[in-house]
């Protein structure tokens, strides 16, 4: 259980509005959310320091004109008692960018990051069945990414503040670049911490502040690189996380996706090669909302099927943020996809 740790209306339209724009100044966001600057600064600083609030960048390479990676979901199930061991053994490999632990029959689920599901395939038999403590392992490929924790938002702030941070973004937003080396170099210097000042960048490369802030608008303005906000979600009222398994008619499948991912509580929809072929993740403030979301979406959707429901009491890892037990952040490990070389894999068009 998280230690009793004050949050408020003030933290969560913080948090919110980081998710929307990350890099914001503190004075800009005063006059948005009608707080004092330092008020704001301090409040964030006491957020990360006690783990409940971070960033992460990384590279979205659907964007770029290289190979699509493959994307992984693999059952884990454990030896009784094992759970831990295994979890510190597999927290570390950086192709692996989320675990979560799973009730029901197996016991985690991990998601994984290759340059190609042949590869993907190999890292698994190689890296994960092996671990001790492991009895079994059982992989499901992604097709389509609907939507990830990136666009996953606490939506607690009215439209109109919505509004002037989207613009705010826009405005801070440099000219689109493809990911050069400074580019990329920076980009590995934020991977931690999104807000990190352009003078600590200048100054670990070698450059002017000049060039590593100019650098930092064009990855800002860049449709490859995303800055999130992530959260501790027990902390911030979502009690229940759970993950949904549908069987949708191949005809309907990337309507549904899309429609589903734009429901309330949905963090991540994703299409699946496999018999049950579409992949939800939810984080509800209730349990009982789990009920509600599951009528809403076969009303909507009538003639798909909820195969599996599979609670997740706690998640060790999460976009690469190595977490706490009691789901605060701990530290970062960089992926394999937010380092991946420039001009890598690059497809013929």
């Amino acid at each position: 259980m998280l230690q009793e740790t004050v949050i408020d209306e003030v933290d969560r339209q913080l948090v919110n509005a980081l998710q929307i724009f990350p890099r914001i100044s503190w004075m800009q966001l005063g006059k948005i959310l009608g707080y004092d600057a330092t008020t704001l600064a301090r409040r964030w600083s006491r957020l990360r320091d006690a783990g409940l609030a971070w960033t992460v960048c990384y590279q979205q390479p659907e964007h770029l004109a290289v190979d699509l990676p493959a994307m992984a979901l693999i059952e884990v199930d454990v030896r009784a008692g094992q759970r831990e061991q295994v979890v510190a053994a597999l927290t570390p490999l950086e192709e692996i960018i989320e675990i979560d632990r799973t009730s029901g029959a197996r016991d985690l689920l991990l998601t994984v990051v290759h340059s190609s599901i042949a590869t993907a395939d190999a890292f698994v038999a190689a890296s994960i069945a092996g671990v001790p403590g492991i009895r079994a392992t059982r992989t499901r490929f992604a097709r389509t990414l609907y939507k990830d924790g990136a666009r996953s938002h606490l939506d607690v702030l009215p439209p109109e503040m919505l509004n002037a941070l989207r613009r705010a973004a826009e405005g801070f937003a440099g000219e689109p670049s493809a990911p050069t080396p400074l580019l990329v170099s920076v980009m590995r210097c934020l991977l931690a911490d999104a807000r990190r000042p352009a003078s600590e960048i200048a100054a670990e490369l070698g450059h002017s502040v000049t060039s590593i802030t100019r650098a930092i608008h064009r990855l800002f303005g860049s449709a490859w690189f995303t800055a999130k906000t992530d959260f501790a979600h027990h902390a911030l009222g979502y009690t229940t996380a759970a993950s949904l398994w549908y069987r949708v008619p191949s005809s309907e499948l990337n309507a549904v996706g899309a429609s589903v991912a734009a429901a309330p509580g949905v963090r991540m929809s994703a299409a699946i090669l496999d018999r049950m072929n579409l992949a939800i993740t939810v984080w509800l403030r209730h349990t009982q909302d789990l009920e509600s979301l599951l009528m809403r979406i076969e009303h909507a959707h009538p003639r798909i099927e909820l195969c599996e429901t599979w609670l997740i009491p706690s998640v060790a890892k999460r976009s690469g943020a190595v977490l706490t037990e009691d789901g605060r952040f701990s530290h970062q490990i960089s992926t394999s996809h937010a380092l991946a070389p420039v001009g890598a894999q690059t497809r013929t068009r």
